[in-house]
């Protein structure tokens, strides 16, 4: 069966969000993540601050009966990188002036998430190629010992620098993906 990623805009995005939470809670409940519940129920802030963001694309893929098994978004990073604690984080990590040149003209990818029970069959992987097709570059964070740093990494993501996250004892890094001189 073929599954095929459906463009959302900000406000369809948010209609989905009573699916949006279960989905989130069933990526990141679990090891490695192992949110705590305060993160887990966040998430419908997050998404609602998101889709605010200029610039602001998803994908999202359905089962056969409508339901949502994996959902990625992001915007263009702004140039003005003050306002948001993981900007801070990225330029307190590598300063300013290297912070500015990994983000400037660069698609960031703020979640990707695929439901557990439909991993493994390239979901994720489609969704990050479709995303960043129109962008020259992009940029993401995560855990580093986690399976989706190895799916970023099989799909042409390079670690560039590690990413502090005060209060957290996992290691996150940031990742950078660059198209190929010779895509269309």
């Amino acid at each position: 069966m073929s599954l095929s990623a459906e463009h959302l805009d900000a406000a369809a995005t948010l209609a989905l969000s009573d699916q949006v939470e279960p989905l989130y809670r069933s990526c990141f409940s679990e090891p490695p993540w192992n949110e705590t519940e305060e993160e887990l129920a966040a998430c419908g802030l997050r998404l609602s601050r998101a889709v605010c963001r200029p610039g602001f694309r998803a994908l999202a893929v359905r089962d056969t009966d409508g339901t949502l098994l994996a959902l990625c978004y992001g915007w263009p990073t702004p140039p003005n990188l003050t306002g948001c604690d993981v900007y801070a984080r990225l330029t307190a990590a590598i300063g300013s002036t290297a912070a500015h040149d990994l983000t400037r003209g660069a698609f960031e990818i703020a979640e990707l998430m695929v439901a557990p029970r439909a991993r493994g069959r390239g979901i994720g992987g489609r969704l990050l190629t479709t995303i960043t097709a129109p962008w020259p570059r992009a940029w993401l964070s995560t855990l580093l010992d986690s399976p989706a740093a190895r799916l970023y990494q099989r799909h042409g993501w390079r670690r560039a620098c590690p990413l502090p996250h005060p209060g957290s004892d996992k290691t996150w890094a940031v990742f950078t993906w660059t198209a190929s001189p010779n895509a269309p």
